[in-house]
């Protein structure tokens, strides 16, 4: 486990809506490897209408493995969460996890967004996910979760 990780803040991701799912980053100012909320804000325009199209894909219950996915089928990696696109031959990926952090609506899902990983080949180092899944189990990380879900109010689906 790293040393040091002291100060988070979670973000809810706007301009989407919050029904039985939501987006948010997890932002530290102190660690470079937490860095999905970085690399977003400065995506062109088209970039990222693109990755927004996709957010709101799997905020709507969506599913489709060439954008989005977990590994549901590897227990150690079961909350571990990546959306995904291609730019300029390279495949980027915001790595996060999944959580269910409302006790009075244990359904809803939380996607918190941690990382940016650009890579030559499609497929997922696990370094990247058990870097997460350190990051997810960390006290200081819940408790920004629990921080930020004070404000988080799920709204029934248009």
């Amino acid at each position: 486990m790293m040393a040091g990780r002291e100060s988070y803040h979670v973000e809810l991701i706007p301009g989407h809506q919050i029904t039985r799912r939501g987006l948010a980053f997890l932002i530290s100012e102190s660690e470079i490897d937490i860095s999905a909320k970085g690399v977003f804000d400065k995506l062109s325009l088209n970039r990222e209408r693109e990755v927004r199209t996709r957010f709101d894909y799997w905020l709507d219950g969506g599913t489709n493995n060439k954008w989005f996915h977990g590994w549901p089928n590897y227990p150690i990696y079961k909350d571990c969460f990546v959306f995904k696109w291609k730019e300029r031959k390279q495949h980027h990926r915001f790595y996060g996890f999944l959580c269910n952090p409302l006790s009075s609506d244990p359904g809803f899902r939380l996607c918190v967004l941690v990382s940016h990983a650009k890579k030559t080949t499609q497929h997922t180092d696990p370094s990247e996910l058990h870097e997460v899944n350190q990051i997810k189990g960390e006290y200081a990380v819940k408790e920004a979760i629990r921080n930020a879900i004070s404000t988080i109010v799920p709204q029934p689906p248009k």
